[in-house]
């Protein structure tokens, strides 16, 4: 079985056959992170709707740039989270962004919105899913003033030395399908070990003109056997005892 532990399930205009083309190629279970205050109701109505779909709600640092407003509607988010833990898998996907965001201008609201996420996340005792593009060293900072410990970092390509250091403090980073044609990715999955590696396709991102899709990361498990020189098998049953203890609502919800 396979686990798809970052994607944008909302933003498919053709789910169904989105989810059918994952069925085909054993992916069983897929964890859709909300983004925006305007995608949580979505994201929920989404997962109630589809079986193998597992809903996380928060806020990406983007929203800073998309919203105007999204300061003052923070505390109805919290609350729309908090009504829906039971349903909930994780926190996500939530952190910070100083690379594609180039305002700096925005750091500040960033970063409070990024903490707000972090004290609900450790008040429901929830896992999260960590945007950290180009503020890596903050971010890894700000973690040590919270007791969360099932972290997953998605689509690491920061500094190799917070990779270490990312492991060390049992964090996870999950592997999209640009590793078939990153260097760099090909590189961040040779620094991880394979306890601490999972799978993602945060679709419907476009990796060289395809549209990502939850059925490519079986070919993201097939590149990183590759690197590993490790079998699909093995790796196979590898990652999805990593899913159990980073989410383990997956099995429980």
């Amino acid at each position: 079985m396979l686990i798809d532990v970052h994607c944008h399930a909302n933003l498919y205009l053709e789910l169904d056959n989105v989810l059918d083309e994952a069925k085909k190629a054993n992916v069983e279970k897929i964890i859709t992170v909300g983004m925006s205050f305007l995608s949580l109701e979505r994201t929920i109505e989404i997962a109630q709707n589809h079986k193998m779909i597992y809903p996380a709600l928060g806020i990406h640092p983007e929203e800073t740039l998309m919203n105007k407003n999204i300061e003052n509607q923070l505390d109805e988010i919290n609350e729309y989270i908090i009504q829906n833990k039971e349903q909930i898998c994780a926190i996500g996907e939530i952190g910070m962004d100083h690379y594609f965001i180039k305002d700096k201008d925005l750091y500040p609201l960033q970063k409070k919105l990024f903490l707000d996420m972090l004290e609900l996340a450790q008040k429901l005792n929830l896992p999260i899913n960590l945007h950290t593009k180009g503020a890596e060293q903050e971010i890894f900072e700000i973690l040590t003033s919270f007791k969360i410990t099932n972290i997953n970092i998605h689509w690491y390509s920061g500094p190799e030395k917070y990779i270490k250091t990312g492991i060390d403090r049992g964090y996870f980073f999950s592997i999209t399908p640009a590793i078939s044609h990153s260097p760099i990715i090909k590189k961040v999955v040779d620094s991880i070990d394979l306890n601490h590696l999972l799978l993602e396709s945060d679709g419907p991102v476009n990796y060289s003109g395809k549209i990502g899709m939850p059925s490519m990361i079986r070919n993201v498990l097939s590149e990183i056997c590759d690197i590993k020189n490790i079998s699909n098998e093995e790796l196979e049953n590898r990652i999805y005892q990593n899913t159990k203890i980073i989410f383990p609502k997956l099995w429980t919800s």
